[in-house]
């Protein structure tokens, strides 16, 4: 798999909110804010991931996700990440559950 590893300053929107997706993300050190309709929603930190909303149900982006301070990212392709997650059945399963926590987390049914 062809990780990108990237580093973004603080402030630096990272996804928006009804782009097409094109990449999943791993924060690997730093904290980012997920924002809905300008609502800030949820703050990940180092270990939690995004992007994979858009991906998997082929929508737009759910959220808007912006560096709160310096952070690394790790990120996949959209073609990589869904070859590695849709190629067996039980992490294609686990996938679709936790999206749909997500969505539900949002208010939201896509």
């Amino acid at each position: 798999m062809n990780w990108e590893r990237a580093e973004v300053a603080a402030g630096t929107r990272v996804i928006r909110q009804g782009d097409p997706g094109d990449r999943f993300y791993i924060v690997t050190r730093g904290r980012l804010a997920v924002e809905v309709d300008g609502r800030v929603m949820a703050t990940l930190s180092d270990g939690d991931q995004f992007g994979e909303i858009a991906l998997l149900r082929n929508v737009p982006r759910t959220a808007t996700v912006t560096a709160i301070e310096p952070t690394e990212l790790l990120a996949l392709g959209r073609d990589a990440f869904l070859a590695a997650v849709t190629g067996s059945r039980p992490s294609s399963i686990r996938a679709n559950e936790l999206v749909d926590r997500r969505l539900d987390e949002l208010g939201r049914d896509e």
